[in-house]
């Protein structure tokens, strides 16, 4: 674990997250007559092994994106691609099917787990956000992060949150489906958010209509930012003192009553501030035994904070991600989330995807290079894209490969 030293990337504001509004990729909303349910809760305690997220990673390394798809690895249930050259060779096969090295896979993740809300009428519209509205507070701790006019804004809180819910046009109460809570940019609305769909559309319906969509508004500015202050930004950089987490957990108290989805595939999806967020949520809740599980996250131009003041205690349980960053580096500003991500997954390559091996992440389309980190386990995949321009001027290229990307980890 030799990227969990110090340093390198220790954060900067919050990576170029106050960059302008996004473009609206959500379509049209309404506001819900329902209010939401209080969603008060204390102070969330750190989950999973408390592993740190601060550290310098490995640098330098060989480009890989360049590498192309060669002979194939058959071997056990995973199978994987070689890089151009290869001979395409048996790979080994453990006594659980999977390539020798990769810990084998709880089972419950290949399985559906319906909400509580399965087999209930949905009291919203269809095919669009509606918007809903929900209590949350706290307690942060004395020496917390978040700062007004450079006075810190610790103790008790209390601050309503909208978030605004996208049902599939032809929603059925008895089908659980994938649930994908997103997030945008500083001063972005809460629909602002990549409309995930297959074609890279950005009106497009979310994966042809097979996942429930949540978009979140970031909190008030009044409750103090230690980087971004009054620039309409998540609350990223607060570690667990975040409100975020008292939001994210009533939210899905609430939703699991309402809706019919599979607990064991929420993903987290976002960029800048946003992508931020879903990083930290996926770092903090994946594994989540207490009905919060990320499943996995993807990700545009977000990051994953160092500094000792920002990081929320992180699991040390395994999960997917989807990253894309410009090209001004292989990684970006995503590189302590994908190592971190790598770590956790028990990828037999290492921590850095400088000097993993790689293969196509194919889109269907030649339109950007997305690449797949090999020799990770195959129920969490790990897959790296780079844009050929700036911080959020791709959005149909985003839209498409993350959507091909939670097409594969829908249930069979």
């Amino acid at each position: 674990m030799a990227w969990l030293g110090v340093l390198g990337l220790a954060a900067t504001a919050c990576g170029g997250q106050s960059r302008g509004n996004e473009r609206a990729n959500g379509g049209s909303s309404v506001e819900s007559g329902v209010s939401g349910v209080s969603g008060s809760k204390d102070h969330a305690p750190p989950t999973g092994g408390g592993l740190s997220t601060g550290g310098a990673l490995p640098a330098g390394g060989t480009d890989n994106a360049g590498e192309s798809a060669g002979g194939s690895h058959a071997g056990g249930s995973n199978s994987s691609v070689g890089n151009a050259g290869d001979s395409g060779q048996a790979g080994t096969a453990d006594a659980s099917g999977g390539e020798t090295g990769i810990p084998p896979i709880p089972p419950v993740l290949s399985d559906v787990k319906p909400s509580a809300g399965c087999g209930k009428e949905a009291t919203q519209a269809t095919g669009m956000f509606v918007k809903f509205t929900i209590q949350t507070s706290g307690t942060k701790d004395a020496d917390c992060a978040d700062k007004l006019n450079g006075i810190p804004k610790c103790g008790a809180w209390s601050i309503p949150r909208d978030y605004y819910v996208w049902l599939p046009p032809n929603y059925d109460k008895q089908r659980a489906y994938p649930l994908v809570i997103q997030a945008a940019g500083c001063s972005s609305s809460a629909t602002s958010v990549y409309s995930l769909s297959e074609t890279g559309d950005a009106s497009g319906i979310g994966l042809g209509g097979t996942v429930i969509r949540v978009g979140l508004a970031p909190p008030p500015n009044d409750i103090g930012h230690p980087t971004n202050p009054g620039q309409g930004c998540f609350d990223d950089s607060e570690g667990d003192d975040s409100v975020e987490w008292p939001f994210y957990e009533a939210l899905i108290d609430k939703l699991k009553t309402e809706l019919c989805y599979d607990e064991n595939r929420i993903f987290a999806a976002g960029s800048s501030s946003g992508g931020r967020l879903a990083n930290e949520l996926g770092c903090k809740y994946a594994g989540n035994a207490n009905g919060y599980a990320i499943r996995g996250v993807a990700v545009h131009g977000g990051t994953l904070p160092t500094q000792p003041a920002y990081v929320p205690s992180c699991s040390d349980k395994p999960m997917a991600g989807i990253w894309s960053d410009d090209l001004n580096g292989v990684t970006g500003s995503n590189e302590v989330a994908i190592a971190r991500a790598m770590q956790v997954n028990h990828c037999s390559v290492g921590t850095s995807y400088d000097t993993a091996p790689v293969t196509a992440f194919p889109l269907g389309q030649d339109l950007f290079s997305c690449k797949k980190i090999l020799d990770c386990p195959a129920e969490f995949p790990l897959v790296v894209c780079r844009l050929a321009t700036g911080h959020v001027s791709n959005d149909p290229l985003v839209n498409l490969s993350f959507a091909k990307f939670l097409q594969t980890l829908q249930a069979p």
